[in-house]
């Protein structure tokens, strides 16, 4: 498997961001949150009757503070469990032989989002949608829940976000003259994931068997080498990723 386009800097960029923004904010607010009673002790020592006024005053940015961490925190944690998810299937996909190409994170014009995994080669185009989901999920056709304790909670469409992907990206293909099959393909790549398939409208793997499938397709059109490298760099050529990545420290 040879990389083309490797993962964005500019996701994890943004798990840096928010770790700074956790450690500074909610640092900050414990110290305010610390000196309330203090102050609170002070103040009433020096002015009966305002020390309550006083150590709430002090205690109220420190809250503030400590929420704004804890949300950062809780986006930072959402972005990561993406991007780890993301690199498990580009590892797997890693022991594909050097005739198959791979594009990470890539974005198309007219897309709403970016597209997960890119891979090219002789059995044809396949765009891998990652999800690094833990739990039960189930799927009716198009329809996704997540299955509770006691009821099952509807969540977004992941075929229909998989299929809206590699409808855009064959409609750029097929407008600049290429001949291929672009597959849709769900990924759930966390290991303690359970999944409950009542006729899926798309493949829906579990890590450890992409490779295989990629492997077993038998597309009409066999690409070449040097075709997938020309598919791909069509690809890249209008690839919309952020420009100013954000690199990681």
């Amino acid at each position: 498997m040879r990389i083309v386009k490797p993962v964005s800097n500019y996701a994890k960029g943004r798990v840096e961001e928010g770790n700074k923004r956790l450690t500074r904010y909610g640092l900050y607010g414990v110290v305010f949150i610390s000196l309330a009673v203090p102050a609170g002790l002070l103040t009433e020592f020096l002015d009966p009757g305002a020390g309550f006024i006083a150590g709430f005053i002090v205690f109220t940015p420190g809250l503030v503070l400590v929420l704004i961490a804890l949300s950062s925190w809780q986006e930072c944690a959402h972005t990561r469990k993406g991007i780890q998810g993301e690199e498990r299937v580009t590892w797997e996909l890693s022991h594909l032989g050097d005739e198959f190409l791979l594009l990470n994170d890539v974005m198309l014009p007219g897309g709403s989002g970016n597209i997960d995994h890119i891979v090219i080669g002789r059995t044809g185009v396949f765009v891998i949608e990652t999800k690094n989901y833990s739990g039960k999920y189930v799927c009716y056709g198009d329809r996704w829940f997540f299955q509770g304790r006691r009821q099952k909670y509807n969540v977004s469409s992941v075929s229909v976000q998989a299929r809206n992907n590699a409808r855009i990206l064959a409609n750029l293909l097929h407008s600049l003259g290429f001949t291929v099959e672009v597959n849709p393909i769900i990924v759930f790549a966390h290991p303690l994931v359970q999944l409950w398939l009542h006729s899926p409208t798309i493949p829906v793997l579990k890590g450890g068997y992409v490779c295989n499938f990629v492997l077993s397709q038998r597309p009409n059109f066999q690409l070449t080498e040097a075709y997938s490298q020309r598919v791909a760099d069509k690809i890249l050529a209008n690839n919309r990723s952020p420009a100013a990545n954000i690199a990681p420290t």
